[in-house]
């Protein structure tokens, strides 16, 4: 289920919009929740949070901020989600480097290029959803899903233990974090909290047993016991579907 905003103060042209994606993902078998807003006002912190792909229009005629401002307070959230502007103007395209905008649309230009724009932004949140951005000593960083072994937690700090190609040491990153927070997020995505301080990435557990797991680098961990039955039990369900 993708998470779809469209923001717009012509609402006829954003209810347009919403069909058409409708119409373009079922064809791709893919199902959304898409909500529809006029104004910045009436959308809420958990909507924006959710949001994996927004189409925002630039323009709203009455108003103190723009679209711009609306992606703006998404980025400041933690969002990571691929901005589609539409708009009938081009000329705020350069603030949109800021905002990391993913495309801009002319709304005349739509019927024409919607398809192609969307199937490019489906790319793209496909790409994202394989990597892990975090900021690490003041740099934002993306790490390969594929290539993180485990997540360990100290205190507030997280810290990625990442695979290095040949024969280089693995390599960690710190950042600051919640464990639990990051097993909401990773949960679908291959990873097992087998105890409260690791999330492990089960495409490189080894072996798996009741006091610990050995991962592919040759680190052990510990297993909990008390939730080792329930691990192991997501593991092998893991592995039934690979």
């Amino acid at each position: 289920m993708i998470h779809l905003v469209i923001c717009d103060d012509d609402r006829d042209f954003a209810l347009r919009l919403k069909t058409e994606l409708e119409k373009l993902l079922t064809e791709r078998s893919m199902s959304a929740r898409i909500c529809v807003f006029a104004s910045a006002e009436e959308i809420g912190q958990e909507t924006l949070a959710d949001c994996e792909i927004a189409f925002l229009d630039i323009d709203f005629a009455g108003k103190r901020y723009n679209g711009i401002d609306i992606a703006r307070r998404m980025r400041r959230g933690g969002s990571e989600a691929v901005i589609v502007f539409v708009s009938n103007f081009v000329e705020y395209a350069p603030e949109g480097y800021e905002v990391q905008a993913f495309r801009y649309l002319l709304k005349d230009e739509l019927p024409r290029k919607l398809t192609a724009c969307l199937d490019q932004v489906l790319e793209q949140l496909r790409t994202k959803k394989t990597a892990v951005r975090i900021q690490s000593d003041g740099e934002q960083i993306s790490l390969a899903l594929a290539d993180v072994l485990y997540l360990e937690s100290m205190g507030h700090t997280l810290l990625y233990h990442v695979l290095q190609k040949g024969f280089v040491p693995d390599r960690v990153y710190s950042c600051y974090g919640a464990i639990g927070k990051m097993e909401e997020e990773l949960a679908q995505r291959g990873f097992l909290r087998t105890q409260k301080s690791y999330l492990v990435n089960m495409a490189h557990i080894r072996r798996f047993n009741s006091r610990e797991l050995l991962l592919s680098n040759g680190v052990s961990l510990p297993v909990s016991d008390k939730s080792y039955a329930v691990c192991k039990r997501q593991y092998l369900l893991w592995r039934g579907k690979q």
